[in-house]
């Protein structure tokens, strides 16, 4: 096929438009097989005007393979009645295989017409399709109705536990490729249901893109046990890049102090060098992430505990500044609850402990990352009181 479109477009380098256009159309006529496929690969490139009706009138006459290639061409330029030729071709289909020179199979031809359909929006032949991948595996000879398995599930359910199936059963299929879509349309459609494999795709499969794909689809299905995860695979994970995007994870989408703290201890003992110097990097550069959906009052009691967290990790250094930040971050949604003023509140922020933050820093009575906790949430507490009472005075 590379050579053949090798060849396709020196020659039509070689001539004018017009003429390659014409060449397209009067090629399908010809009496070479290997000409006439040419032609459509020239047409589907071109979309030359009149190739319809040519098409039209020739596919019947055509060897099995070549009316199918015809087919494809009549779906490519967009021919308002390809379902009708589709199902035209299936009722054909069975004397393919009695072809006397090129003869071809009737359920591979009554698929692929059926693909068409199926992107027309016409399920109606879709038995063909698990004709072909039931008690089957799934090889490149086979790879379309496969693919169109996602379509099906998501507008026939009827269907679905048995597209289903076939797919749980590609999940340790030898072909990387055909094992990463299997996983890939699974947690499409599934969603959570789908978290044990994924978690087990993540673990143990040798396929980065896999590995990563699932990663990406326990985010996506916010799975509980996901953080606990990250930090065992940190450890274990045997794919540099992916210890990289795993340590990026827990900073980025998690971002508490345990986070930080695990990539901190881990980074000095990452063997590959590359990754050990990116970590480094991404520590440096950590700022804590703000929750989506934390309001001044949860901010302030999830930074309290920071406070005590921080203290174990001695990101803070002794007591009496734990107990300095402790209490005033109790001052201020305490004066906001009973006041339903902010204007104490918002001092105590602005003048007693973001300052306070940046002399602690200074006199290294806390770390560079207690400093980060604690300038930004009460930061972000600070925009959440803004948000719901008004600018601090």
């Amino acid at each position: 096929m590379k050579i053949a479109i090798i060849i396709s477009s020196i020659f039509f380098c070689s001539i004018s438009l017009a003429q390659t256009y014409q060449w397209c159309i009067d090629s399908l006529y010809s009496e070479n097989y290997n000409t006439k496929l040419l032609a459509i690969d020239c047409v589907n490139y071109f979309k030359p005007e009149g190739a319809i009706d040519v098409l039209v009138d020739l596919i019947e006459e055509q060897q099995p393979y070549l009316q199918i290639q015809f087919l494809n061409a009549l779906y490519t330029l967009n021919y308002d009645d390809v379902i009708t030729k589709a199902h035209e071709l299936i009722s054909r289909a069975d004397d393919f295989e009695n072809d006397p020179e090129y003869p071809w199979d009737p359920l591979d031809a009554k698929v692929f017409a059926t693909a068409i359909l199926v992107y027309k929006g016409d399920y109606s032949t879709i038995e063909y399709v698990f004709d072909q991948l039931n008690g089957n595996e799934i090889t490149y000879n086979n790879i379309i109705a496969f693919h169109l398995l996602p379509d099906i599930m998501a507008n026939m359910p009827n269907y679905k536990d048995e597209a289903k199936n076939i797919l749980l059963n590609e999940l340790d299929n030898e072909n990387v490729d055909i094992r990463y879509y299997a996983l890939l349309y699974l947690a499409q459609e599934f969603g959570e249901e789908m978290n044990n494999e994924l978690r087990n795709k993540l673990i143990n499969d040798n396929d980065l893109p896999t590995k990563i794909m699932a990663l990406e689809y326990l985010f996506i299905n916010n799975y509980s046990e996901l953080n606990s995860l990250l930090k065992q695979q940190l450890e274990l994970e045997e794919e540099p890049s992916l210890r990289i995007n795993i340590a990026d994870s827990l900073l980025q989408k998690f971002g508490e102090p345990s986070d930080l703290k695990a990539v901190i201890d881990y980074q000095p003992n990452e063997p590959d060098e590359t990754a050990r110097s990116l970590m480094r990097y991404s520590i440096k550069e950590f700022i804590p992430p703000k929750p989506d959906t934390l309001g001044y009052y949860d901010l302030c009691i999830r930074l309290i505990s920071y406070t005590e967290e921080m203290f174990e990790y001695n990101w803070i250094l002794n007591k009496e500044t734990r107990d300095y930040y402790a209490e005033r971050l109790t001052e201020i949604y305490q004066s906001i609850e009973n006041t339903g003023e902010i204007s104490y509140a918002c001092s105590i922020i602005n003048e007693r402990i973001l300052p306070q933050v940046e002399r602690d820093r200074a006199e290294e009575l806390i770390t560079s990352e207690g400093y980060k906790f604690l300038y930004y949430y009460t930061t972000y507490k600070k925009e959440e009181i803004e948000e719901e009472y008004g600018s601090c005075p």
